[in-house]
């Protein structure tokens, strides 16, 4: 492993604490989910390390594109959460399958900040095999929520808001 991919300790998730929250990518009580993991590199980015089991597969050994994609998506919306303090939707996501993801075996998932300008925050990532190879890479525009979206779209209550209003209505790279 090389001084860039080194990992620390997990990072606490500190919305992990919260029982309604059931998240696909990184929340343990989702029992369908990938319960992932991040991790800070040595060099800032935010990471996961993950092996799929043969229940991610399309064919057989091979890891769906699908997953690949929510994979990609995790960990860079968990950058964002985490690097800039605010919860974000995905508004696109663009993913470069090189290679194929096998079951079975550990990759590491790395996300960085691009770019922040214009009310949204550009992310990349890369899914690197054990033997250091790129198989993935993927790069993403998230939009910050904004609390009405926080009570319209995610259902949240007035004691929900007021828990993470610090999450919401975030001005980035505005003017």
């Amino acid at each position: 492993m090389s001084a860039a991919t080194e990992a620390s300790a997990a990072i606490e998730l500190p919305w992990l604490a919260d029982p309604e929250f059931c998240c696909f990518g990184c929340s343990p009580r989702n029992p369908v989910g990938m319960a992932l993991t991040m991790v800070r590199l040595a060099d800032g980015r935010v990471a996961s390390y993950n092996t799929f089991s043969e229940e991610y597969a399309s064919y057989p050994g091979v890891v769906h594109g699908g997953i690949v994609a929510a994979l990609v998506d995790e960990v860079m919306g968990d950058l964002v959460a985490l690097d800039q303090g605010l919860l974000a939707f995905l508004v696109t996501l663009r993913t470069r399958m090189m290679l194929p993801l096998r079951t079975g075996v550990r990759y590491c998932t790395a996300a960085r900040i691009a770019k922040i300008g214009n009310g949204l925050l550009h992310t990349e990532a890369d899914v690197t095999g054990p033997d250091g190879e790129i198989r993935v890479t993927a790069s993403a525009t998230y939009q910050p929520i904004r609390s009405e979206q926080a009570v319209s779209t995610m259902g949240f209550n007035a004691s929900q808001l007021d828990r993470d209003r610090h999450y919401f209505d975030h001005k980035i790279g505005l003017t």
